[in-house]
């Protein structure tokens, strides 16, 4: 490697509008090719590196002037005649050698790297979360499935049958019904059964010592 060489070079092939903000696609790539990243940044963000390396008083390549009497970002001829010139400018730059040795860059660099990292990790976290949601939908739908199939159970305060006609001719009652009138003609039964010393005592004398 040179004296003058930056192990790392910047390209600019790239620009996406979102509304009016336009962001520029930053490609950094080291000599050896073995690592790749991207970062898209606005022409203020730019702007304010290249004041930066100004204070370096450095011969640095042309930087793409602010149009003060237009909008640069509502017109796609201007954004990307705006690209061109931030690629020069970038490829050109490391051609310095007191931007090579300058923290000022190193930092950008690094900075760029971390937001490049940051923007991979949150791309992650949401495939993550759509597989997870993925995977409980299944499960949702089939106890949806198993309560519809479930028949309810009404308790006594829970009783469909509110009108007294319909309550008697319903099946429950008449099973109710049914079992209490066993229940009285055993009693009677029994009643009529009782004896005392040998002799029945039937209902109408059991009645009378009450």
């Amino acid at each position: 490697m040179q004296e003058n060489e930056f192990p790392i070079s910047i390209c600019v092939p790239s620009f996406k509008k979102n509304d009016d903000v336009v962001y520029y696609q930053l490609i950094f790539i080291e000599n050896n090719q073995r690592c790749t990243f991207s970062v898209d940044y606005r022409y203020s963000h730019l702007k304010l590196l290249h004041e930066s390396l100004s204070t370096l008083k450095a011969s640095l390549p042309k930087f793409p002037s602010t149009n003060w009497w237009r909008s640069t970002n509502t017109n796609e001829e201007l954004i990307e005649e705006r690209r061109i010139q931030l690629d020069y400018f970038f490829k050109n730059l490391f051609q310095c050698q007191g931007v090579c040795k300058s923290l000022i860059m190193k930092n950008f660099i690094l900075k760029s790297q971390c937001l490049y990292l940051k923007k991979v990790e949150k791309q992650q976290r949401d495939i993550l979360k759509k597989e997870r949601k993925a995977q409980a939908t299944p499960s949702l739908n089939k106890q949806k499935s198993k309560s519809q199939l479930t028949t309810p159970i009404f308790g006594p305060a829970e009783d469909p049958i509110e009108d007294p006609r319909e309550r008697s001719r319903s099946w429950e009652f008449k099973l109710t019904q049914k079992k209490s009138q066993q229940v009285f003609e055993r009693d009677s039964k029994q009643l009529n059964n009782l004896n005392f010393g040998g002799v029945p005592i039937f209902k109408g004398i059991l009645l009378r010592f009450k």
